[in-house]
């Protein structure tokens, strides 16, 4: 039975930066080429990043990427690669009417006037650049927005032909959609679907993608190879986990979870039937060359899973965004020694410089665990005193409010001044500061506008108090298992949480208890339930009241919080839009 060596390239692309994608593109590239690859697969719009958002509507972007393409095909000693771009719907692409007119009406639905290009899988090889294959379903849901930029495609691109082998070539999430494009494939003959993706993370996700990926094998009789992107792209983050599946449904490799690399497989398929257009034959390289048994990566464990996805996402961005350095304000609470420890998997230990930035109310023992974790981490603290400005802004704001400062007021204050440190410093150095705010505060609001919310990247944003303590366990337990110290002080992790901003104060004050809060504001923030659903599912309806008043009055805070990494399925952030001004309220009805 003829064999199809295929790469998967799981790159980390950096959006809008073509020079860097292309030499990444061609070092994978050369990689396969040695290993005797008759194709590679590259990830949805390996070539432009994703997703590239209004750079898709500058002419001279769209331009570039053209140029880059070109480029990518003076390499004759290259195997065929199969590029994720974009190219202007004149030239060429398949978007007249489907061979059999289904869900035409569903292609087209909201597609943006002034859309002029389309997502595309580009044929690249020793011959130039070959047909493409255009996307035909444009999600619109969640972080996705493709309706404003793409047209689709309304039928399946052509077959290529790869030594008698009829491949087919389906994008992201077409492959989800039965019966769709893949199906169209099977019937025309492919034996095999090429499918770049550019998925992700969230929790839970990868299994979703793999139950999905075996049934679309078992309905179509096609063994299926998805590369998926890998790194971090603003508040998003791609996992890789890129994975072959044979015609049973069952998983043959699996690449690394958050890691840049290229997976070579031979797949045994039968030789087509039916005739495969003579214009998309590609010969196998004369390379001898034994392929090893395909590996199957293990996936995480779920809580390793969040963890690396936010170390990537963090790293990512200020790589990508030329940050050199991290910031941290250290308190001795739980959350900012996760950031601090996130912070230094992500960028190492000498780019990572804390600050202890005590007032009067900060006990002696979160004084302490400043200072033990940054000991543990190996990072830099240094300590200001905030209670001389303090005193200052209080003399200042006396005679305007006719009083001495107090309660929430005073307590905003205290934090606006350690807000007003931190940026300083990051003037004064040029690095980011990253702020510690998790999932649970900025969903009730507990938060201070230009306080511990002023940053450039907030890298819990999107993990729910309860999560924070779990990860925490989890750095500590993987830190012993090597045999190093813990780095998180069990201090720390014992200790009722508080912001300290006056006497004796304690997060549960002010909020729930964080093991009755997280699960209803999961409820209603991720999965959009409503009160009344929530109060018949057997939850108390005073606590559902207070908590759904509290994520609602909030939305005005989390407009102006800096973006993070994104882990579950709706973050506060490019998948939640709700209107600030907002005058509905259910039991209003």
């Amino acid at each position: 039975m003829p064999v199809l060596r295929v790469a998967l390239a799981q790159m980390n692309s950096v959006v809008g930066s073509l020079s860097d994608n292309v030499a990444t593109l061609q070092r994978l590239r050369t990689r396969a080429a040695a290993a005797g690859a008759t194709v590679v697969v590259t990830p949805e719009l390996a070539l432009t990043g994703y997703p590239p958002e209004d750079l898709l509507l500058k002419e001279g972007f769209v331009d570039a990427t053209r140029v880059a393409l070109a480029e990518l095909s003076l390499a004759p000693d290259l195997p065929v690669t199969l590029v994720g771009a974009v190219l202007e719907e004149s030239l060429g692409l398949h978007l007249g009417p489907s061979s059999d007119g289904r869900d035409i009406a569903r292609r087209l639905e909201g597609s943006h006037e002034s859309a002029h290009v389309a997502n595309v899988a580009t044929v690249v090889g020793p011959d130039g650049v070959g047909p493409s294959v255009a996307k035909q379903f444009l999600p619109n849901y969640d972080v996705f927005d493709e309706q404003r930029y793409f047209h689709p495609s309304l039928r399946s691109g052509p077959l290529l032909n790869f030594d008698g082998i009829a491949v087919g070539v389906v994008i992201c999430e077409d492959i989800w959609v039965s019966p769709g494009p893949a199906h169209d494939l099977a019937r025309e003959g492919a034996s095999v679907l090429l499918v770049p993706n550019a998925s992700p993370y969230a929790r839970g996700r990868q299994r979703e993608r793999e139950q999905m990926l075996a049934t679309r094998a078992r309905e179509t009789g096609c063994a299926i190879v998805y590369c998926n992107l890998v790194g971090g792209q603003d508040e998003l983050v791609f996992d890789g986990q890129s994975v072959v599946v044979n015609a049973e449904g069952r998983v043959v490799a699996r690449a690394d979870a958050f890691t840049e690399e290229l997976v070579v497989v031979d797949l045994d398929l039968p030789p087509s039937d039916r005739g495969i257009p003579v214009s998309t034959l590609y010969a196998r390289p004369e390379v001898e060359w034994s392929a090893p048994p395909p590996r199957i990566s293990e996936p995480l464990s779920d809580v390793a899973e969040v963890y690396e996805a936010l170390v990537m996402g963090t790293r990512d961005y200020l790589r990508k965004n030329g940050f050199r350095e991290a910031l941290v304000a250290l308190s001795g609470g739980i959350d900012s020694s996760l950031v601090a420890a996130i912070a230094v998997d992500a960028v190492g230990a000498r780019a990572v410089r804390g600050f202890a930035l005590p007032s009067r109310y900060s006990s002696e023992g979160s004084r302490g665990d400043a200072y033990d974790l940054a000991e543990r981490l190996d990072i830099a603290i240094e300590t200001a005193e905030i209670e001389p400005a303090h005193q200052v802004f209080a003399a200042m704001l006396a005679p305007l409010l006719g009083e001495v400062p107090t309660g929430l007021t005073d307590e905003n204050l205290q934090s606006r001044i350690r807000g007003v440190l931190m940026m300083a410093m990051s003037n004064a150095s040029g690095a980011i500061v990253l702020t510690t705010g998790n999932k649970s505060e900025m969903a009730t609001g507990y938060s201070t506008l230009y306080g511990d919310s002023a940053g450039g990247f907030a890298v819990i944003k999107d993990v729910p108090k309860t999560l924070v303590y779990e990860l925490c366990h989890y750095v500590n337990a993987r830190a012993v298992a090597r045999g190093d110290l813990a780095p998180i002080p069990d201090s720390v992790l014992l200790k009722p949480p508080s912001a300290e901003l006056r006497p004796d104060q304690r997060d549960d004050q002010s909020l729930p208890p964080y093991e009755l809060l997280d699960p209803l504001l999961a409820l209603y923030v991720e999965q959009d339930w409503t009160a009344s659903e929530m109060v018949a599912a057997g939850h108390d309806p005073e606590l559902v009241r207070r908590i759904t008043r509290l994520v609602d009055r909030s939305e005005y805070k989390r407009r102006q919080m800096p973006p993070g990494v994104r882990i579950t399925k709706k973050a506060f952030g490019r998948d939640r839009r709700m209107p600030i001004t907002n005058g509905f309220f259910e039991d209003q009805w």
